[in-house]
């Protein structure tokens, strides 16, 4: 069960950055869709590039909250 509660919270973490990383490029785009911003090549490699990098922080901060004694 704590490898399941790791892997959502990876997963979540990395939907919720490139969730943010494609809201910014939409707000500095002007024309446009969200939907358009998100299918960008661009786009989709730097949220790819950076999407894992708070992924792996929240992952290795819950399996060591996990396996600490108290």
């Amino acid at each position: 069960m704590k490898h399941t509660k790791i892997l959502i919270a990876v997963i979540a973490t990395f939907i919720i950055t490139l969730l943010l990383i494609n809201t910014a490029v939409w707000w500095l785009q002007d024309t446009w869709s969200f939907k358009k911003c998100f299918l960008h090549g661009a786009t989709l490699g730097i949220g790819l590039i950076f999407g894992w990098i708070p992924s792996v922080f929240v992952g290795y901060d819950l399996n060591d909250k996990f396996n600490s004694p108290l």
